[in-house]
């Protein structure tokens, strides 16, 4: 239906199609980042990774696109229904690699499989799986494949396996009977709803590529009453834009206007206003407010004593020394290889889990002057240099240039310890790039408690798991 008003709005193509279509990927609200991410770990890591979003928040696109930019040495399995049986899987799998030959039993097959993918790996080619929709597999089929992941020579692993899903993933990987599932997961991503900002860009974005050279389509009333009823989930935007675009359409107007967005919302049988239903009359909301408010202040005093804290300006200046600091540089993925057994692995100095920093009470002190830019990377490099230094850290971000590294110490250090920081100049991507990171951690357990423990503020950009002997062979500027 979106192709009607398609001519009225000089339009090239449908801009709000629910059919996933990489030309209009949308890089904001982390997706770019986690692209990245996504390209990085097909092309080096060797274990299971998932990624997970609400139903209609971009994931199948995000994989199709990934799976689109892969290099030509890197075979893929895409199943987009994953709801096989244990033996319907290992066969699906094997059609794709283009073994159409079907053995009598799974075993045979998984032998069969064995052996095609031992013949990939001598030709220098890597193999990617990557299922949507997962969290709607079969427990039992989720344990077939995570045993594929225990097909490896010496020194790598044969298949790399994604698992795209709802939150219901999460939920499933907790059973008792898929921990060892559990413990393969390497990383995992997680694609965020749209704030109010990243979905005005996203609607101008798809606007833009269906070919919109106008000015502002829909106006600021129009635009609120859309991203309240979609609540930031792509697919929703899509729907309800295509439905108001459709409404300007039938009535000749060139703009469209709130009315238009609320019959897209009628059509749809979607709430207007998801939050509104909750909500009393103002009068009614300041009165429940001030009669609920007293009683809980008096039982505050009474209770928690507050006579005994500092004065209420004292209170104020000591949060106001608490810095808020956005963490905007997307992290760069990892490469993450199986810890090495313990007869090969030399002592590693244990580092405890990051402590948010105090903040300082009379004077900001930057890095410079507690533990000096100069000093944390010759630090680093020392421990690059060392090939008999193993073990994790974990990688905050990437930053586009060694220029931007004094600032950026200085905000993550104001959460934890600066000794525990780490940065260097390396390559990634063909660019050079500063990449930061922070603890050092002798077991793989021991990173993955320090990640738990990180400050809210450095996980917005997604973490990541590092080893050294990963890092140690990154190209340099």
């Amino acid at each position: 239906m979106s192709s009607l008003y398609l001519k009225h709005f000089e339009l090239e193509k449908s801009p709000f199609q629910i059919t996933p279509d990489i030309d209009f990927f949308f890089s904001g609200s982390q997706r770019g980042g986690i692209l990245t991410a996504l390209l990085h770990v097909a092309c080096h890591e060797e274990g299971m990774v998932t990624a997970v979003a609400e139903v209609g928040s971009g994931k199948t696109l995000l994989a199709r696109l990934m799976l689109s930019r892969l290099p030509a040495d890197i075979s893929t399995v895409y199943l987009a229904n994953p709801s096989f049986s244990r033996d319907e899987i290992i066969s699906a799998i094997s059609r794709d690699l283009g073994l159409t030959e079907r053995k009598e039993s799974t075993e045979e097959n998984l032998a069969q499989l064995h052996q095609e993918l031992l013949r990939r790996h001598s030709l220098g080619q890597r193999v990617l799986l990557v299922i949507d929709e997962a969290h709607a597999m079969p427990p039992e089929s989720l344990e077939e494949v995570r045993l594929l992941s225990n097909l490896e020579t010496d020194r790598h692993k044969l298949v790399n396996i994604m698992l795209f899903g709802q939150p219901e993933l999460d939920e499933l990987l907790q059973d008792r009977r898929l921990r060892q599932v559990r413990d393969r997961v390497i990383h995992r991503f997680e694609l965020p709803p749209l704030p109010k900002e990243e979905a005005n860009a996203y609607i101008d974005h798809r606007l833009r590529v269906a070919g919109w050279k106008g000015g502002r389509l829909f106006t600021s009333g129009a635009m609120s009453q859309l991203l309240r009823a979609s609540q930031g989930r792509a697919r929703r935007i899509n729907l309800l834009a295509d439905k108001a675009l459709l409404a300007a359409y039938a009535e000749g107007v060139r703009q469209v206007e709130k009315r238009h967005v609320k019959a897209a919302c009628s059509e749809l049988h979607a709430d207007p206003d998801p939050v509104s239903r909750l909500a009393l009359p103002g009068w009614r909301v300041w009165a429940t407010g001030f009669g609920l408010a007293v009683p809980m202040a008096v039982a505050a005093v009474l209770v928690l004593g507050w006579f005994r804290n500092p004065p209420l300006a004292q209170a104020h200046a000591v949060a106001a020394a608490r810095p808020t600091v956005p963490m905007d540089k997307p992290a760069s993925p990892a490469d993450a290889v199986p810890p090495p057994k313990a007869a090969e692995e030399k002592p590693v100095a244990m580092v405890a889990a990051p402590q948010a920093a105090q903040p300082a009470a009379q004077k900001s002190i930057s890095p410079g002057e507690i533990f000096g830019v100069a000093a944390v990377v010759r630090k680093t490099e020392q421990r690059l240099a060392d090939p008999a230094a193993r073990g994790y850290t974990l990688q905050l971000a990437s930053l586009p240039s060694m220029d931007h590294l004094p600032g950026y110490i200085e905000q993550i250090a104001r959460h934890v310890d600066p000794a525990l920081i780490y940065a260097h100049d390396r390559k990634y991507g063909g660019k050079s790039s500063a990449a930061v990171y922070v603890g050092s951690y002798a077991t793989e357990q021991e990173a993955r408690q320090a990640l738990q423990a990180l400050p809210q503020d450095l996980k917005h950009n997604q973490p990541i798991l590092r080893t050294w002997a990963a890092i140690r062979q990154e190209p340099k500027p």
